[in-house]
């Protein structure tokens, strides 16, 4: 049941496989980063439409269990995971997992654990869906942490063409770990989901869209993710930007 409720749930989401790939159209190879992979879904779709052009794909989850549902693409040569937590340092960090629905809210950032309303709303609605789950509510553990710039850096990868970032509201610390990738026009498109409670997300999304026009990027095109904000005090919204050196490239 949880299978169907978190594909049904994908299908609500914001798509923005095919634009972005029109814009990279003339890129002979393609540098993926697939932040929050969680079960590949962004990866899969990636796949599907660039079809026999060169790609490698670096993922990235926190997520113990994303191993498992990743299996199929961890056979692949162009896959290359990795269980750590882009961040604003290297380190460590607590990890806040959310137990009773894991695609949802967990996260470094407590956006969503906060969000009595959200938290209790969706549990009603596993219970009217008859999802019996023996445990509830989010657990904290440990997690490594490293910056985008030490990352790129350690693996010599001198550019990504497709960044796409979903952490469930720890967005602008990840962002300041990549300045230096983001300040020296290394990341071509952004794909960025920013999560914030109702009453401050509109200066959430003020201050990193500031960010990234500051360090050459355009804004293209959002997208609401209504169901986030549905019976809950947090609301959540896709982002399209692209590096102003590669528009119409």
């Amino acid at each position: 049941m949880k299978n169907i409720i978190y594909y049904i749930l994908n299908f609500t989401f914001p798509k923005f496989e095919k634009k972005i790939l029109e814009i990279l159209k003339n890129e002979k190879r393609l540098i993926i980063f697939d932040v929050g992979c969680y079960k590949g879904v962004f990866t899969k779709n990636i796949q599907k439409f660039i079809k026999k052009k060169k790609s490698k794909f670096f993922l990235f989850d926190i997520n113990k269990n994303v191993k498992l549902y990743i299996k199929d693409l961890l056979k692949l040569n162009n896959i290359i995971y990795n269980e750590i937590a882009l961040s604003n340092k290297s380190g460590k960090a607590t990890y806040n997992y959310n137990s009773s629905f894991e695609s949802s809210g967990s996260s470094l950032s407590t956006v969503y654990k906060s969000d009595y309303k959200w938290n209790n709303s969706r549990e009603v609605i596993l219970k009217i869906l008859s999802f019996n789950n023996s445990q509830k509510g989010f657990i904290k553990y440990k997690v490594k942490t490293i910056t985008l710039d030490n990352f790129t850096k350690k693996n010599k990868i001198k550019y990504i063409d497709i960044l796409k970032i979903d952490v469930d509201g720890y967005e602008q610390q990840l962002l300041k770990g990549a300045k230096n990738t983001l300040k020296n026009n290394k990341v071509k498109t952004l794909l960025i989901e920013i999560s914030a409670k109702k009453e401050l997300f509109i200066k959430k999304e003020k201050r990193i869209i500031n960010f990234l026009k500051k360090n050459n990027f355009v804004f293209i095109e959002k997208s609401n993710i209504f169901s986030v904000s549905l019976f809950s005090n947090t609301r959540s919204e896709d982002y399209l930007f692209v590096n102003k050196n590669y528009l119409g490239a």
